[in-house]
């Protein structure tokens, strides 16, 4: 068993990272000692010593300029170039609690318009590494150093996995034919456009199919491709909302039991205005349970709204497992730093939740609207991020929007999408 020494300050801290690097990602049993130290070290059975700074006490500083300057000046940013010959190590454990506690966004009073704490002002984006999983790099080079140091227990094994997810924003275009004639006259008086006209009239106005009723479609495709998808609904909300669809209605209630019968998940999608409400939060929750023929435990938050840690908090008091926000909405990658789930923790109250986090890595709407990638540009960029994730055992989490399907649109996009399905065969 390794020996973990270290000082007890911010000990619930350290803990974690402990958890995280050694326990959960490693698969090593270890034990810690509490001593007076200015520095963290491993020891080996065999005697071996691994000697660690300690950044910890810069991490909750109102102003974080202190840990972004040591990160960045040590050879963290970038794990794979040679290692110089110091005996003090920088700190993987203050830096992988940095990345996967979001804590730099707690700290920040950076938002955009949607109050979301934007991709530019993080220290990945800033420091190129957005697309890099470093918590998993860092994970690699802990485990490569134990080795060396004569560490002989075999590794915690991890297999790659595609997650596919759909937030069920819109389960339908149109609930009524009137709604049929708005879309209509919105391309033509509103958007100008008569080639999107023409494409609805062409294709759905007449027909009894919806555009965005996917779903036969998209369950037969998943099943064919070995892949169990998870499709995140709405809950009772106001008629105004920028989206609204009556979760009672037939449509939607077969939908669920359809998904069920499948043996696909029903998740939770937690409205615009959720995030940092409770009461709101909890009222979607409940409706959505309430017809739901699954047990709901897990989601993801509309518009990718998140506070850190205070969104997370609700869903724990919730009793919810599993949340599936953490992406940029205008930058695909690795906004924790790492392409697996994770228990995460709570920087107000210090401790670790129930809850574990599933990071997004990418989703249509980024691709597309954000980056504004060509299709062509987008399959090369998933197929690199894939590589990446594949090449650490990850869980490659997707997100598309059914409404991402059928419309002018999204037509020329539907190979992206089904290039990840098909390649999951292999």
């Amino acid at each position: 068993m390794l020996t973990v020494q270290t000082s007890e300050q911010y000990r619930p801290e350290k803990e974690y990272a402990l958890h995280i690097l050694l326990k959960e990602m490693l698969g090593i049993d270890y034990r810690i000692e509490y001593q007076d130290s200015d520095g963290h070290a491993i020891r080996l059975p065999t005697g071996g010593l691994l000697h660690f700074e300690d950044w910890f006490s810069t991490l909750y500083s109102a102003d974080t300029d202190a840990f972004r300057t040591r990160f960045s000046e040590s050879w963290l940013p970038n794990p794979q170039i040679p290692k110089p010959p110091d005996p003090q190590i920088p700190d993987l454990f203050a830096a992988t609690f940095f990345m996967l506690t979001r804590i730099e966004e707690s700290n920040s009073p950076e938002q955009d318009h949607h109050g979301r704490f934007p991709a530019e002002h993080a220290l990945a984006w800033q420091l190129g590494f957005l697309h890099r999983p470093v918590v998993n790099e860092w994970a690699d080079w802990l485990w490569e150093s134990l080795h060396r140091h004569g560490w002989s227990a075999e590794r915690k094994s991890r297999t790659f996995q595609l997650s596919v997810s759909c937030d069920v924003d819109h389960p339908r275009l149109w609930w009524s034919v009137a709604d049929r004639v708005k879309t209509i006259a919105g391309a033509i008086f509103k958007r100008r456009d008569l080639n999107e006209a023409g494409y609805w009239l062409k294709s759905y106005f007449f027909q009894k199919k919806d555009p965005y009723d996917v779903f036969d479609e998209w369950l037969v495709l998943f099943e064919k491709n070995n892949l169990r998808a998870q499709f995140n609904f709405m809950g009772e909300r106001p008629r105004s909302s920028d989206c609204w669809y009556p979760l009672k209605h037939p449509f939607v209630r077969n939908l669920m039991g359809k998904i069920a019968a499948r043996g696909h998940t029903i998740g939770f999608h937690p409205s615009y205005e959720a995030f940092e409400n409770q009461q709101i939060f909890e009222h979607e929750l409940s409706s959505l349970r309430s017809i739901s023929p699954l047990e709901i435990t897990t989601g993801r938050q509309h518009y990718l709204r998140f506070a850190a840690p205070e969104t997370w908090q609700m869903w724990e008091n919730a009793g919810l497992k599993e949340d599936s926000t953490l992406g940029y909405p205008e930058a695909e990658g690795f906004r924790c730093g790492i392409c697996h789930d994770f228990p995460v923790f709570d920087t107000i109250q210090r401790k670790m939740l129930n809850l574990r986090e599933k990071p997004l890595i990418a989703m249509d709407v980024t691709l597309a609207q954000y980056r504004h990638y060509t299709p062509e540009q987008a399959a090369e960029c998933l197929l690199q991020l894939r590589r990446t994730v594949e090449k650490h055992g990850g869980d490659f989490t997707l997100l598309w929007h059914n409404s991402s399907w059928n419309s002018p649109f999204w037509e020329a996009w539907k190979p992206v999408f089904l290039s990840m399905l098909v390649r999951n065969k292999f």
